[in-house]
């Protein structure tokens, strides 16, 4: 499965695109959704990114497929991809309007950002916003575009404090009620999953992470339960099945996933693809063709 950056992206999927935004390569960039995915390039095949893009609607809809869910975004909504997810765009209705804005890790340690940046990681990836908070997004998200216009598309201090109060106004409309300020077990579960995001076809062992991370393997465990509500085997485990259902889209057959994944054999990849879908990946093919 490709890893694309920004540059990538754009040349990926985006034909219509102006080469000056074609060539810019800032660390936040923002773009109006009815320019910027006109005419994009679907289906899209499912990929993952090397940086972070959150998609407003204010008109129309978006569905947008990310790890093994497919949410849908009307006015008012969100949809919130971080780095390293498996994600691809579904479906856009021809009257889509909103921002797109994508932002690289960097920008988060910038400022006062860095002791809510583990809660934005946890943050839910799909989010309705009420009508305050979307007005006052909306009205930052056009203070930030002519920001961006009338420097060139460079980034200042100006439009990383507006990103950042962007997310912080999206972390408060978090309904969860479990994102807050950063903690030790937050941190080290979001090392983790950094981590995982980068060995997991390689490593299954929880204890390759732990020593990873200088801790023992009980207490990652305790820190990534606690944090998630799952195992760090659980994660290792269901990060390999979505990572594998993307693959179940190509042409691949499924021995050539399974050795891919770095499985022992196609029947272990089969049997723990069942254990946690609840069907076989021959099966999942087929219901996704049939869709």
């Amino acid at each position: 499965m490709e890893v694309l950056s920004n540059f990538q992206y754009k040349k990926l999927f985006l034909p219509n695109i102006t080469k000056k935004i074609l060539a810019n390569n800032a660390d936040v960039q923002l773009y109006r959704l009815e320019n910027y995915l006109k005419g994009i390039l679907m289906p899209v095949v499912p990929y993952r990114t090397t940086f972070n893009f959150i998609i407003f609607v204010t008109n129309g809809y978006i569905k947008q497929y990310l790890e093994d869910k497919e949410y849908a975004a009307e006015k008012g909504g969100v949809i919130f991809i971080k780095q390293g997810t498996i994600t691809a765009t579904m479906e856009l209705s021809d009257d889509i309007e909103g921002f797109f804005l994508a932002y690289e890790n960097s920008i988060l340690s910038e400022q006062e950002l860095p002791k809510h940046r583990t809660s934005i990681f946890f943050m839910t990836p799909c989010l309705k916003l009420d009508s305050l908070t979307y007005n006052t997004i909306t009205q930052l998200l056009f203070i930030m575009e002519q920001e961006l216009w009338l420097n060139n598309l460079d980034v200042n201090e100006v439009l990383i404090t507006m990103l950042h109060l962007i997310l912080l106004k999206m972390l408060h409309t978090d309904l969860d009620g479990v994102h807050k300020s950063s903690t030790r077990l937050m941190e080290l579960s979001l090392q983790f999953r950094d981590l995982l995001f980068k060995y997991h076809v390689d490593e299954k062992r929880v204890a390759f992470y732990a020593d990873k991370l200088s801790v023992t393997e009980n207490y990652l465990n305790k820190c990534v339960k606690s944090v998630t509500q799952k195992s760090p085997k659980q994660w290792i485990n269901e990060i390999d099945i979505n990572y594998s259902k993307a693959l179940l889209h190509s042409s691949k057959d499924i021995a050539e996933i399974a050795y891919e994944l770095n499985f022992h054999t196609a029947s272990h990849f089969t049997q723990l693809f069942k254990k946690i879908t609840g069907i076989t990946p021959k099966n999942y093919r087929a219901n996704f063709l049939k869709n």
